[in-house]
Parts: structure tokens; sequence; C-alpha cells
């Protein structure tokens, strides 16, 4: 049925700020990232962030930056201002952290906004005021020279948008997350944070880029990391990495930053991964924080609302740049181990290398440490993204089901079958250290030791949580664990949920917790791998929309965390009682995140194979 009343309106000018106020304000970090950005572009030396109720009663960023005349003043609040940009060429050009012009003005659309600034050292300064987009008149105000952003009942006047906010707790971390990789590259800024009434956050300037790393993650994994760098057409690198093999699912820091902003980009994943992937298992993840500077002309940032993710002109040569440069470094590395000893990495020794210095593209980092020439990668580029992309949890879960469902009568009789064995009779053996081959009557079963293990702890967990705290075992020697303001954030807001696996934490001062008990079944070098695994796997948003439940979600993260890892040589009597275990459960045939435990070939299967 045709309408006819179907008339087009030219929206209100509030419901227009809120539009775009939508698009770029998804959350109280969105945020604290404009205000930051700011602040940096504004060549302040120190930023002091306060929060309160995760951002949405109160946030706040002050700094000392150049600050703002009345007259700029005025203008910083009303739609499409900046100071960052004057035609659509430069667009293409952008060399500063933030750009979009309506920042400020879709900030003061969904919130209580106060600005107050000052661009002279007389201590004389002016402010203005906006409710939700309304901005009153500005009046004098004393302020040092800098500018101080407070924002006050966020989403006030659009409840419907808190519907789709994560915890309160959530939140927070997120807020954390974000200073920490907005502080990594300016190690000459002094950032600070404060969250409900608590020092949270505290990085000092820093006179070299491993340092200003060294207070984000802790001195003992900076002293871990390697740096190399390379050069090709309009774009220099540096990377940063663990030296060492990296056996982690879920590695602590990805962090990619292009002319000093944030990003992702799928292309330099792959290629650090894929340089790896000669050390260490494809299942593994290498740690690295990588900064590019490139000609802003050839990468678009508008691809985004909110900049976080970029396009190259050429990403295939981005993927080879970026491979060449890891290759060669850890080619160099595995000769120096073959001959017996470790590269020298500096540890926490300063070097003037380390700093950012102007450059070509912008500000960026200069070091002598090492610098390779592009070398070509040793691996078929051609349908690298086809083959080698990570398939979503959600397919990868309905592909398994339609197999399964496909299959039902078999997964019937081989759960008959597999629990009538009597598995601790059984010679099983261990296959390449991460999978488990055992005779069944009619056949073979092959099992992923880690995803089965995942399967048995997640039902023990789960078990644990409903009943209360697990079995702990006391640490002779309690182990310390450095961890990032974040980490600490995600230990301390699931502090209760540790101790019901049979965890014991203490604060360790600063950032480290000391970890004096664990579960009664892990052995003690474990403690701090699974602690570890466990927090990166909460920090992974992922998991949120995996398992909505937080018991799930904790249950899964403690599973994965804990699990007998792919690496791991297991004896027979090892082998026997986690099979025993697997069968036990009320579903064998699955890890928590949905991928098959068990792979059953049959008899028949086997002749076919030998042309019996």
């Amino acid at each position: 049925m045709q309408r006819n009343d179907v008339r087009i309106e030219i929206l209100p000018h509030d419901v227009v700020e809120k539009i775009a106020a939508g698009e770029v304000i998804e959350r109280p970090a969105s945020v604290l990232k404009e205000l930051i950005e700011n602040s940096i572009d504004a060549d302040a030396t120190k930023i002091d962030v306060v929060i309160e109720d995760s951002g949405f009663s109160l946030l706040q960023v002050a700094d000392n930056g150049s600050g703002m005349s009345l007259e700029n003043l005025k203008k910083c609040l009303l739609a499409h201002s900046t100071s960052k940009i004057r035609t659509a060429d430069d667009l293409y050009e952008i060399s500063t952290m933030g750009f979009r012009g309506e920042a400020l003005a879709s900030i003061a659309a969904v919130s209580r906004l106060t600005v107050v600034s000052s661009d002279e050292a007389s201590g004389l300064g002016n402010s203005i005021t906006s409710e939700g987009g309304i901005a009153q008149a500005a009046e004098p105000s004393s302020h040092v020279k800098g500018t101080t952003m407070t924002c006050r009942d966020l989403f006030y006047n659009v409840p419907a948008r808190k519907k789709f906010m994560k915890t309160r707790k959530a939140e927070r971390i997120a807020l954390l997350k974000l200073i920490e990789q907005l502080a990594i590259p300016f190690p000459g800024i002094h950032f600070t944070a404060v969250f409900e009434g608590k020092s949270v956050f505290d990085a000092p300037v820093a006179d070299s880029l491993r340092n200003r790393i060294a207070q984000i993650t802790g001195l003992e994994f900076a002293k871990t990391l390697t740096q190399a760098q390379g050069e090709t057409h309009g774009m220099d690198a540096t990377l940063l990495f663990p030296l060492e093999a990296p056996q982690e699912y879920r590695p602590r820091y990805q962090y990619l930053y292009v002319n000093l902003r944030r990003v992702d980009s799928d292309s330099v994943l792959f290629a650090v991964r894929e340089a790896f992937a000669k050390l260490v298992q494809r299942e593994f993840r290498p740690s690295f924080f990588c900064f590019i500077d490139v000609d802003p002309q050839h990468v678009d940032v508008n691809v985004h609302p909110t900049k976080q993710k970029i396009k190259f002109e050429n990403e295939r040569e981005l993927f080879g740049f970026i491979y060449g440069i890891v290759s060669r470094t850890l080619g160099v590395a595995s000769q120096t181990l073959a001959n017996g000893s470790l590269p020298q990495s500096d540890g926490d020794i300063p070097k003037k290398e380390d700093q950012y210095y102007p450059r070509k593209f912008g500000n960026t980092l200069q070091s002598q440490e090492m610098s390779f020439a592009v070398s070509e990668p040793q691996m078929p580029l051609d349908g690298l993204y086809s083959e080698q992309t990570i398939i979503p949890f959600p397919d990868r879960r309905q592909n398994l089901e339609k197999i399964l469902e496909s299959n039902e009568q078999e997964r019937i009789q081989l759960a008959d079958n597999a629990k009538q064995e009597s598995w601790s009779l059984i010679s099983c053996y261990q296959v390449h250290d991460m999978y488990i081959l055992a005779p069944i009557k009619n056949g073979l079963l092959l099992i992923d030791q880690h995803a089965a293990h995942e399967r048995v702890l997640f039902e023990q967990a789960l078990s644990d949580l409903s009943i209360g705290k697990a079995t702990s075992q006391q640490l002779l020697f309690p182990v310390v664990l450095e961890l990032s303001a974040t980490e600490k954030a995600v230990v301390e807001s699931a502090g209760e949920i540790f101790r019901g696996f049979g965890f014991e934490m203490q604060d360790f001062g600063g950032t480290a917790v000391s970890v004096s008990a664990i579960p009664a079944f892990m052995k003690n070098s474990d403690a701090e791998r699974s602690a570890r695994d466990m927090i990166q796997y909460l920090l992974d948003e992922k998991s949120v929309s995996s398992f909505p439940d937080p018991r799930m979600r904790f249950s899964a993260a403690f599973a994965c965390g804990a699990a007998i890892k792919a690496g791991q040589k297991l004896s027979q009597e090892e082998m026997n009682a986690l099979l025993n275990s697997l069968f036990s459960t009320q579903n064998p045939y699955t890890c928590p995140h949905g991928r098959p435990t068990v792979v059953r070939i049959s008899l028949d299967e086997l002749s076919r194979r030998f042309l019996r």
C-alpha cells in the first residue's frame, strides 16, 4: 500500500548535532580520545585526566599547551570548527592527531561541557559552557596557560545511548587502555590519570621510547624487546618486539601507530605473524609495537569516523615492507642464538636514538640500533587474505554446528564408545606435542590437547563458581606480576572471580600484584602464564559478544589461560587422565569457543586410504 503522507523535512539543528555525535562519540573513551588528541596537538607537555563514574558523571582533561584566545574559544564549540584544516586538499595531508571539525560540537551536544583556556602566562583566561549543544556567553576566568575541558553527565539528553554502553567496569578499562595507547608514542609528555579519586596512571616524561614502554608494560617486559627499522618509498618503520619465541594465544600488545596515531591494519598484523611463523606455531601470536612514518598522501585516514582504521595506498607493498624488516631481524637473532648467546637489547638503558624527531612526514622516531633494507617476503602473497584470514567465531560455530548436525548419529555412537572405554588402560601417543592419538575399537581418535583441556576446565569452573571457591594451593614464594594499569584494573574488577577459581592475589604496589595461591591442579610454573592469559582474554572485547553471561565469560577465560598449551609434553598418565576427564564432560566435542576437540578416523576410512 502506497503512503501519501510522506514528506521531506529539514531536521532541527539539535537533532543534526546528535546524529553527528552518534558517529563520533560512541562511549566515554571516544570523548577522552578527542580531548587528549587536542591536547597533544596543542603541544602540551603535561596532560592530566580525571574520571568519575567511568566517565559518565565527569570526564576532565587539563593540559599546559598553547591554549586559546577569547576569539578562538568562542568558535571552538561551533559545528565544523577546526584549527587543523583549511581546504579540502588538507584532508589528504593530515599530520595532526585530531582533524574532525565536529568533535567538540558533538561532545557538547550530548553532555554539559565547560572549556576554560588561556593562551598567555598572566593567569587570565576565559571559559565557555555548553549544555546539550546550547552554548552560553564566554566569561573571564582565571587559568594558567593551557586548556581544561570538563565533560559532565555524558548522554544525559540521549538516554537511549546508555542502553548500548557496556558495564561501568568495562568502560573504565576501556578508558585506561586508551590512555596507555595514546601515551606510548609521546615520551615527551607527562600523563596522569585519577579515577574515582585514586591515582591509576602516572607516566612522567621519558628520555627514550623504550623507557616509555617500560612505564606502561613493566621493566621486565620492556627488556625483552629488540628494535628494528626499515625504509622504503615515502615510508619509514620502526618495530619493537620480543626476540624470544612468544608463547601467547592472546598477546599483551599488538599496537600500530601511523604518524603517531594509533590505528589497526590487517596487513601489518599478518606481516608480523607470518614473519614469526618460522619460529613458532601459527596459533601463537607475537607482541609488537610498530611505528610507521608515511607521507600522508599515501594513506586515507577518512575511511572510519573514529579514525581507528586507515587505508594505505598499496597494502601489498606495506605487507612486504613490514615482513622484510621483521624477517631480517629474526634471521640475525636466530643466527646469534645458534652461536649460543642472545643479542643485547639495551634493557633499561636510554638511547638518544629512541627519541622522536621532526622529520619529512611529521613527528616520528629515528633509531640507528638496527636498520635493514627491505627484503622480499619468503612466502607467496597471492591469496594471503583469502587463505590466512581468521574465520570469525560465529562463522566457525555455525560451520561446526552444520558438521555436527550432519553427523549426529556418528556423534552418539562415538560418545557411547568413548565413555565405555577404560582410558587409563589404553596407550596414547602425543603428536608434535599438540595432539593425542588414541586407538578405539573401530578406529582412531585425534584429540587437540589444548581444546580438550579447555572444555574440562570450562565446565569445572562453572561448577566451582556455582558452589563457591575452588581448592587452592599456597605458593612457597609468591609470584609477582608486572602489569599495565589496564591489566591491573582487570584483576581488581574481577577479584572475586579470580578467588573463586582458586587464585589469591594482593596489591604489590604500583601496577604490580603478587599471586600467593593458585588452583590446586596447576603447577607453580604455570601460575604467571595462566594469570596473564586470563587477563588478556578478559581484555578482548570479542569475549563479551561471545559470552554475554559474565560467569561463562570468566570461566572461558580461566579455561583458556589454565589449559594445557600446544607444545607442552604430556606423560602417559596425563594423557589418560585428560581423556577420562574430557569424556566425562557434558559436551566433550567442542571447546568453549566452538572449536572441535576430537576428530575420529574410522577403520573403514583407514582401509580406503590404504586401498584395502
